[in-house]
């Protein structure tokens, strides 16, 4: 069966309703490295969040009447990763920082020049650095709706907090980093 076309949402619904492990399978390879990432920015150990990570799915396994549709299978997923991962950092009680170095950096575009490529990678990874250093719940909030490409309702659904709270939170968020660049003596458009 062709897997590739299909949302997460039905391709868990294969693995419910027809006990199709393929599907299971393939759901996995679909949104395993964003949830890793997402993890590893609470707990900033690669390892540990591909741990967490497989006990996300694990939960998704263990939990199936839990997933009601109400949200997007991904915004489920990232919320139980996140909880999962707060309940480690608890757990070990220190403080984490997202690690934006193992978030892969944009093909360039064909037409660019090694100047350009340079000046984009040096500026990416001064945003990265930036963002580092802000809050936790900060980094959360821009990981998932710019990394992670989520609006404001999933991302809120994904950090138990609703959109307006996103809202104010990502205008925050954006508000110390525009502060933490300046800090640094850059400036940012």
């Amino acid at each position: 069966m062709e897997y590739q076309d299909m949302s997460g949402e039905d391709l868990y619904r294969l693995f419910i309703v027809n006990g199709d492990n393929a599907a299971f399978e393939e759901l996995v390879a679909v949104y395993e490295d964003d949830l890793a990432r997402f993890i590893n920015g609470f707990v900033r150990d690669y390892h540990e969040a591909k741990h967490l990570t497989i006990e996300t799915f694990s939960q998704l396994i263990l939990n199936k009447k839990k997933f009601d549709g109400s949200s997007s299978l991904k915004t489920y997923l990232f919320a139980i990763g996140k909880n999962l991962a707060m309940r480690y950092m608890k757990k070990r009680g220190k403080e984490q920082h997202i690690a934006y170095d193992e978030i892969a950096e944009a093909i360039p575009d064909e037409s660019e020049t090694p100047d350009n490529i340079v000046e984009r990678r040096e500026a990416n990874h001064l945003l990265h650095s930036a963002i580092s250093e802000l809050k936790k719940e900060h980094r959360a909030v821009l990981t998932l709706l710019y990394f992670e490409d989520m609006s404001y309702l999933q991302a809120g659904r994904a950090m138990n907090k609703s959109e307006t709270q996103i809202r104010g939170l990502a205008h925050r968020a954006k508000a110390a980093l525009k502060k933490q660049l300046e800090d640094s003596g850059h400036a940012w458009s």
